[in-house]
């Protein structure tokens, strides 16, 4: 079973999928399999999380526009945000753009529901396993390509995707409380 307890244990866990040494540091890496490693790690993360899970959705949150713009800036963290009043919000530059009445001005405030893309380093021990896992996977594939070390690692994942479903159901989530099951309930 797989311990990442940080950013830098999974980046080290991504270069040992290719048979690469592990390395003291992220920062300043002269390494172009460490910055691989780095964004295949990025990309997994947010994918990941782009599911809305309970430590990274916060519900009806207000957010007031600007006094003089009528504008709500777009936080870049926020990798989707759910409209609670039934239109279509999106991401236009740095703010929050109404979709179904083509604006960017808001006269009142909006409340929204946030899906966040967290640090790494801040998620739940159980979605550092396994978004490694997932990322070792790719990253193997795309630079080694090696059948017996994929199935290794295909088997690693599959451990930490059981824990992952063990954590949201001890931890009270399931699919009913994930934000875009919500909205498929929702329409039916």
């Amino acid at each position: 079973m797989l311990f990442i307890s940080s950013e830098l244990d999974a980046i080290n866990l991504i270069l040992a999928s290719i048979g690469e040494a592990p390395v003291n540091s992220i920062s300043n890496a002269e390494s172009v399999d460490v910055d691989n490693a780095i964004r295949a790690l990025e990309t997994v993360s947010r994918s990941v999380q782009r599911k809305g899970w309970l430590f990274n959705t916060y519900i009806d949150m207000v957010f007031p526009p600007d006094t003089l713009s009528k504008r709500i800036r777009y936080n870049p963290s926020w990798i989707d945000i759910i409209a609670t009043d039934g239109k279509t919000y999106v991401k236009r530059g740095d703010y929050v753009y109404n979709l179904t009445d083509k604006t960017y001005e808001f006269s009142e405030d909006l409340t929204l529901t946030i899906i966040e893309a967290l640090a790494f380093d801040d998620l739940p021990d159980v979605f550092k396993t396994y978004i490694t896992a997932k990322a070792a996977i790719q990253f193997q594939a795309r630079y080694l390509g090696d059948e017996n070390i994929s199935q290794e690692l295909y088997q690693e994942a599959a451990e930490s995707y059981a824990d992952l479903v063990q954590y949201s159901i001890d931890t009270g989530t399931n699919m009913y409380q994930i934000t875009g099951m919500q909205s498929l309930l929702q329409r039916s």
